[in-house]
């Protein structure tokens, strides 16, 4: 079930199978899939997965039909409730079609100010699903996935700004356990965001795979996390990641987890707290 509706104070509320969650075997579960130089995480949690992107695609290679759809199926979903993507760069929604293929009655949902972006109107088209069907976010949002809350923050900009300037923020939370992902976003994205809300977090997804343009020490700072994940595809051809934020987060004691290296990144939700599984 997904339920988004404008609530007062300008923020959203969303609901997310939050009633079906009640009598749900399968445990939370937070995955970083390795899908090559790109990006995709899982979140499961009181019975419905949400994806936030879904890993590239090239002339080569489909992430979403080679890999994504299939680490799916293995992890035993059986149906995508919301796809978040950050930002409109194949490598972040290039796995969208296939994911939609398998699971159509997935919602995708985008940052309100990407509703004219070309390439991610040529990409709806291609996927089949025409623009009114998005869910446009933005600036806030707030809402449930169970006993989780989930903020979504989508910085404002212009067609004329960098994609990369508009990516979501996105925090997950319950208690301790937290993560928070911010796609390709700037350090003076990271800048904005930092008195805009609470975004101490256990887990953090490095910014831009791991880019000495993002995951400043501000911050790195502001979110204080345990873990970073780094998603990045082997001998990337970009350096990612690159040595200036490997040093900045080994300096501030932050466990450094690198899809390059390890593959997929899996965190179960136990006594509190995400564990490494």
């Amino acid at each position: 079930m997904l339920n988004l509706k404008w609530v007062s104070g300008g923020l959203a509320c969303l609901c997310l199978g939050c009633v079906v969650g009640w009598f749900w075997p399968q445990p939370t579960r937070l995955s970083f899939l390795y899908v090559g130089q790109g990006d995709c995480a899982v979140f499961q949690t009181a019975g419905t997965t949400i994806l936030i992107d879904t890993g590239p695609r090239d002339a080569r290679m489909d992430a979403g039909e080679r890999i994504v759809v299939p680490k799916l199926k293995a992890m035993g979903v059986t149906g995508v409730d919301l796809i978040l993507l950050s930002h409109p760069d194949m490598d972040h929604i290039g796995g969208t079609g296939a994911i939609v293929r398998e699971f159509p009655n997935a919602t995708i949902a985008a940052s309100k100010y990407f509703r004219h972006n070309s390439q991610l109107l040529e990409q709806l088209r291609k996927w089949g699903r025409k623009p009114e069907e998005v869910r446009w976010l933005g600036p806030e949002l707030q809402g449930d996935l169970g006993n989780f809350k989930i903020r979504i923050e989508c910085p404002a900009i212009t067609e004329h700004e960098e994609t990369n300037d508009g990516s979501m923020f996105v925090r997950i939370e319950d208690g301790k356990a937290s993560a928070v992902f911010s796609g390709d976003a700037p350090v003076k994205a990271e800048e904005l965001m930092e008195g805009v809300a609470d975004w101490h977090s256990e887990i953090m997804k490095a910014g831009h795979h791991g880019s000495r343009s993002a995951t400043s020490e501000g911050w790195i700072e502001n979110v204080h996390p345990e873990f970073a994940i780094l998603s990045c595809g082997k001998n990337n051809r970009y350096g990612h990641p690159h040595k200036e934020v490997v040093d900045r987060l080994n300096a501030d004691g932050v466990h450094i987890c690198r899809t390059d290296r390890e593959g997929d990144i899996v965190f179960d939700f136990a006594d509190g707290t995400f564990v490494r599984e």
